[in-house]
Order: C-alpha cells, then structure tokens, then sequence
C-alpha cells in the first residue's frame, strides 16, 4: 500500500469539479469507500493511484506533497452570495488552492512585488473609512478615480488571476497567505464589477486577519472598504450632485460619474446612501430605474468599458520561459501536475472563456 494524503486526492477532484460519486462512477468505486480514501481510513493500492492519476490529470508525487502553506479558514475570503451552496465553494476554494500553489512555484524564482497593505480594526465605519484611505495615501494613489486597480493589487503584493470553473454566484476568493491570491471568476465579469471585487478582497487583507468571513457583517465591511477605496469621501462629496437635477436623480449625471470613477452606477448610489447625501428614496428609485432598464446585472455602459488584465501571473512565467529557461510545462511538473490541469488554472484550454497570458508554447 502507498502512503497518500487523501487531502491532496480531494484537492484534485474538486479542482475537476467532480463529487465523490462524479469520480467513483469514473473509476468504479462506491462513493463510500472514496470518502474513506480521502478521510485516510482507507488505503490506497497501486492499481488506485495509477487511475487516480490518470483520471484527475496529476502526477504522484501530488498525491504525497505535504502542502508547505496550508490553509486555515480564516485565511480563505469568498465575494459570493451568501447562498451559494457549500459544494460549489468548495469547488471554488480548490481552484484557488491550485492558483495557491502556482504562485509558490513561481516565488521561489522571481522577485515578485512585496507585501504592503495596511491593517485596520474594523470596530466603526469611520474606521473602515480611514482604513480605506490610508491604503490609498500608503499606495500614493491621492484622492482621484484609481486608473486599474489589478495592478494596484498587485503592486501592493497580490497575485490577481482570472480562474475558469467556478460557478456564476461566486465573485471571487482570496487567500490571506504570506503571498496573497486572489481568483477572480473567469466567467464574463464587467470591468466594474471585476474592480469592485478586487478592492472587496483588498478589504479583507486589510480588515480580518484571522478572522472568519462570509457573515453579512464581515462581507459589509469588506464593502465599505472597496466603496471608500475607489470612492474616496472627499472626492465623492465634492462631485456627487452631478448625479442628481434637484430631488431626482440625473442619470446622465450617474453615466459621466461611473466612467470617471470606474465603479457601477449601483455602486455610486451605494455610496451616496453610505455617505448620507442620497435619500433612501432616491436610492430605491435609482434601483427600480436600473432593473427597469435590465441593468441589474449588466449596465449600460460597461460594453464601453476596458476588462483590466492580471499581470503578475503573465509576465512571470514569461521571465521564466524566455530568461530563466523554464517553461510552463516544468512549472506544471514542480507543482506535480499534468500540464492539461495548469492550462485549465492558465485559461490556456480552447473552452476558456477568460485571458490571463498569451500562450507560451509558440
């Protein structure tokens, strides 16, 4: 028999968004007698691992890795719906531990940007709101509309990457590791809401270190970090009645302010009902008017909006392949996978519908 840690097996079955029976029914086994194998009460025989391997697109040295970083739940920060089923956080969690993973390969070999995010204790919404401006003046980024807030989070020390295979109600996940990783959904984002999602999980480095997430309280706070980050209140204050013509709002005022400032015209009303210079009902009249208009989801003017690329991930193994002689194929093979499960992590399949790196096979 082979020693082999079964967390590793369920990491990569659902990087392949199988559950227990999906794999079982694959390999001929009972969904019962994998739950064993992976809680370690049964062993694994030779016969095993080779249609493991095979199957989940792994090398076997996978299945024996002690993983050097592991990860607590306080550590792991979702942007979702707070009803997404716990199957598909899951799902969305081992993709993120796959980008995890990557990421410490890739730190061995380049210098990559340092850590430098600011803590704040969120006891106030004054102090979220201090929180959220001392990032900015730590960054140098003043007081104006944050021109690509990717590479703002990845100056700061994030790796940002758009990740295939996680389900439409989650936004994002991120990890509060020594390097933070944050996995965006990979699955046609607006430019706004991609922006807003990466200052959300700025949010959570900043405000709860080792503190569990995902409560209705945690992820408020999260968000009125992102809404004070990319709206600072001075700035908002000084230009907000651009989005109202006396007691109404002004909507081609709301469109010029969005494209200024490169947050969702929903976000901006969210801020004035913050700040208190929105009345609830301007605000709820904004709301009706956006699902009226089929803009709930999707607004308007987001067709007009440039989606940012992640570029820590890209230019990283670009470095790698073409100065240090490493290629995506061996970096597959120091995170002992295939490379067909690092092409799905890179969007490098011919299905992806997400763009992280231009190909580095050609």
């Amino acid at each position: 028999m082979i020693d082999v840690l079964g967390t590793n097996i369920r990491l990569a079955r659902l990087f392949q968004g199988l559950s227990l029976a999906d794999l079982g029914e694959r390999l001929g086994k009972s969904k019962q007698f994998l739950s064993r194998v992976e809680t370690g009460a049964e062993p694994v025989s030779s016969a095993l691992e080779i249609a493991l391997v095979e199957e989940l697109g792994i090398l076997p040295e996978f299945l024996r890795q002690i993983d050097p970083m592991p990860l607590t739940d306080e550590q792991c920060h979702f942007r979702k719906q707070l009803t997404t089923k716990v199957a598909l956080r899951q799902y969305a969690r081992a993709r993120g531990e796959m980008l995890k993973r990557l990421v410490l390969v890739m730190d061995r070999y380049l210098d990559l940007p340092a850590y430098d995010i600011v803590e704040t204790d969120p006891i106030s919404d004054e102090a979220i709101e201090r929180g959220a401006e001392q990032c900015r003046s730590q960054w140098g980024l003043g007081l104006g509309p944050v021109g690509n807030m990717t590479r703002v989070a990845e100056n700061a020390g994030a790796v940002v990457m758009r990740v295939n295979g996680m389900a439409t109600e989650v936004d994002a996940i991120s990890f509060a590791t020594k390097r933070p990783v944050i996995a965006l959904n990979g699955n046609g984002r607006s430019a706004c809401r991609t922006r807003f999602g990466i200052a959300h999980e700025l949010g959570h480095f900043a405000l709860h270190i080792g503190v569990l997430t995902g409560d209705r309280l945690t992820e408020s706070q999260a968000n009125r970090f992102a809404s004070a980050f990319l709206l600072p209140r001075a700035s908002f204050m000084a230009e907000y009645q651009r989005a109202l013509r006396k007691s109404r709002l002004n909507w081609d005022g709301l469109s010029e302010l969005k494209m200024r400032w490169g947050v969702s015209k929903a976000a901006i009303l969210y801020r004035g009902k913050q700040l208190g210079v929105f009345t609830e009902e301007q605000v709820r009249s904004g709301y009706i008017g956006l699902n009226r208009h089929g803009e709930a989801i999707e607004e308007h003017e987001d067709k007009n909006m440039v989606i940012e690329t992640p570029e820590v991930v890209s230019d990283g193994l670009r470095v790698m392949t073409e100065q240090l002689g490493i290629p995506v194929a061996a970096v597959a093979r120091q995170m002992f996978v295939q490379q067909r499960v690092l092409d799905e992590l890179l969007c490098l399949t011919p299905s992806s519908q997400c763009s992280n790196i231009v190909n580095l096979y050609s």
